[in-house]
């Protein structure tokens, strides 16, 4: 790579979009992270970075729109986070994902920033393969449908267990860790965690920040 300055990065979207988590399921330490671009009072952050990452919770909102018109196709990425809430099925949320890119004229990539971060940062432990074992052939859904199903006391001696299951994994990292155990029972540990990385669709939209990046840090070198 040429010798200059580093490519500036700039994360922003919509208040509890998920900024954060996004950074940190991405290692992105260093990039600069905007306030709310619909913080009440507060004139819309000024995205001037080489590269801009735009967090959408969900549909996109008018301050949404009048800002992504501001700022250069070539140089900024959507994530619609929160995937798992969109739709009944992955292939929901992709096609969510696909119709803002046309509407918007931008890539635009589904993720669950949340799982992701935690497969960087986690492993499985033992006591969460003993739970996921113990209920991976129950009916799912619905035991993974809400939060409330699956940690029901009637369901199982092991509500403790449930809960410390949800709060390292969430709902959606326990139901495909789940569906994997079902298909295939002797998963071992360190594989199950790439398959829930894969899941949080946090690859795709790593590869092309990473191409744009280093296509940004070569002009940046000239």
């Amino acid at each position: 790579m040429p010798v200059g300055r580093s490519p500036r990065i700039q994360v922003t979207g919509r208040a509890r979009a998920g900024k954060t988590t996004l950074r940190h399921a991405l290692s992105l330490l260093t990039a600069e992270e905007t306030r709310p671009v619909d913080q009440p009072g507060q004139p819309a952050p000024v995205l001037d970075a080489d590269l801009v990452l735009y967090v959408l919770p969900g549909l996109a909102w008018h301050a949404d729109r009048r800002l992504l018109a501001t700022v250069r196709p070539d140089r900024t990425l959507v994530v619609l986070n929160k995937a798992d809430g969109i739709g009944a099925r992955w292939p929901d949320a992709a096609a969510a994902a696909a119709d803002l890119t046309t509407d918007l004229g931008l890539p635009v990539f589904p993720v669950v920033a949340s799982l992701a971060a935690r497969t960087r940062s986690g492993t499985l432990t033992d006591a969460d393969l003993r739970t996921l074992h113990r209920h991976r052939d129950r009916p799912d859904p619905p035991l993974t449908l809400s939060h409330d199903l699956f940690t029901a006391p009637d369901l199982a001696p092991d509500l403790e267990s449930r809960r410390a299951l949800l709060d390292r994994w969430d709902l959606f990292g326990v139901s495909c860790a789940l569906a994997a155990l079902r298909r295939h029972p002797t998963l071992p540990p360190q594989l199950l965690l790439q398959i829930l990385h894969c899941a949080s669709g946090i690859d795709p939209l790593h590869h092309e920040l990473h191409r744009r990046y280093e296509a940004v840090a070569a002009t940046l070198g000239d």
